[in-house]
């Protein structure tokens, strides 16, 4: 077994691993399954119903109700599966929670149960015909639809999507977690079971427990787990991303209510290079808080953004600026933001949002380490980008950062990509060329 560095213990050989974070802070044990599965636009639907299949019925708990049966005889334990995104792949996930052994009367082992749960739902799914059960997929076909579609109708997540598929010019971290609409209404049975065979036979899978759990305990599991015998593909290394559009301004028109401007920057940095911690502050003072640059500037003073926030990709080393604005305000909207980036870049960062920021920060950090699932997140993250820094590592690490360190990477922000999503009927048309930094 060997240390992460960040709490965590455990193994990873031929595609396959585990990894255990001992704590006695919580009173819960977590368990998380995850397969990493290339985000590729013709599959990308295909893999993301399959979580939402698995979770409805099994071999052993055939019906959804003998399932909730099941988890209600662990103590009420909860099941979840869902289907994330980190970089260019796609994360199958399935997780399972309960309350600890050492607090149950006689001391059950939940965590070998909830390891058990998960391998029978994961390796022996309800199959007719050899295929899934038609009728949950139907069901499971239409809750995927309607899920894609609210993305589409939520403008600004539609905006932001639209932003980053432009920015990747057909890499896979431009792909829909959920894939497309088109796609998923065009799924059929023909060949799914196929695929999650392929998925489950061959895609890198990693395991995760949060809790007060032995890792020897942990090991002793997986050891005997013969699912954990295979050889599959290596864990993938998420490529960071790469700038190619130069400052391209897309503009889109459609029946909204409100204009959606969304910039997309290229940093070079992602969250295993020392610098990260300077970006992190950055990006903070810049756009992260009510206190930020952008939102006393752009909404505040000139009340021309409803909201406007920057955020990191700690994973591909992009930033995204987002501001939901009047249709006409868009050059007036743009200019502040883009005066803000230049202050940035000229070390204009006060004593007072220094401070400001490290405390946000430090506290969002302690909450995210209060939180089971988010600590497995964040770990996985690492997995795939080769490193990083989280909880209090990274708050010490925020701390030493200085304001040159800040002015350092702030030079290394620079546009890739503007989109704008405006009304229909708007005489608002963006200017090229100046907006191009």
């Amino acid at each position: 077994m060997d240390k992460t560095g960040q709490g965590f213990v455990g193994q990873f050989n031929n595609g396959e691993g585990w990894y255990c974070y001992p704590t006695q802070q919580f009173k819960t044990i977590l368990i998380q399954a995850f397969w990493v599965n290339p985000l590729k636009a013709e599959t990308a639907s295909r893999a993301a119903i399959i979580p939402h299949i698995l979770r409805r019925a099994c071999h052993q708990w055939p019906t959804t109700v003998a399932m909730e049966r099941r988890l209600e005889d662990l103590y009420g334990a909860s099941f979840r599966a869902e289907i994330g995104k980190v970089g260019d792949q796609q994360m199958l996930s399935f997780q399972f929670e309960a309350v600890n052994g050492k607090f149950l009367p006689e001391h059950p082992d939940m965590l070998q149960q909830g390891i058990d749960f998960l391998r029978e739902v994961l390796y022996r799914p309800l199959i007719a015909d050899q295929n899934f059960d038609r009728d949950i997929f139907d069901q499971e076909k239409e809750i995927l639809s309607r899920q894609i579609q609210a993305l589409i109708n939520d403008k600004g997540q539609y905006a932001l999507n639209c932003l980053v598929a432009t920015m990747a010019q057909g890499q896979g971290f431009g792909i829909n977690r959920l894939g497309t609409l088109e796609a998923t209404r065009s799924l059929s049975l023909d060949g799914l079971y196929e695929y999650y065979e392929e998925i489950r036979n061959s895609r890198p899978m990693v395991w995760f427990v949060v809790g007060d759990v032995d890792p020897e305990a942990v090991k002793r599991v997986f050891d005997h787990d013969p699912a954990m015998g295979r050889t599959r593909e290596a864990l993938p290394s998420i490529p960071r991303f790469v700038a190619k559009n130069q400052g391209k301004v897309v503009v889109e028109r459609q029946a909204v209510q409100q204009g959606k401007v969304n910039l997309g920057y290229f940093t070079g940095i992602t969250a295993q290079d020392q610098d990260y911690p300077a970006l992190v502050m950055y990006a903070g003072i810049l756009g992260g808080f009510p206190h930020s640059k952008l939102f006393i500037h752009v909404r505040e003073e000139a009340s021309l953004a409803y909201y406007c926030y920057a955020r990191l990709d700690g994973a591909l080393g992009l930033m995204v600026i987002g501001a939901g604005i009047e249709f006409d305000d868009y050059d007036a909207a743009t200019a502040i933001i883009h005066q803000q980036v230049d202050l940035m870049r000229q070390g204009e960062i006060s004593d007072e949002e220094m401070a400001f920021t490290l405390s946000a920060l430090s506290n969002e950090i302690m909450a995210e380490s209060d939180s089971p699932s988010q600590i497995i997140g964040r770990q996985l993250e690492h997995l795939l980008v080769g490193g990083g820094l989280s909880g209090r590592d990274l708050i010490d690490a925020l701390g030493r950062v200085t304001r040159e360190d800040i002015q350092r990477v702030a030079t290394r922000v620079s546009l890739d990509t503007t989109y704008f999503l405006t009304n229909d009927h708007s005489d608002s048309q963006p200017g090229e060329g100046g907006h191009a930094k």
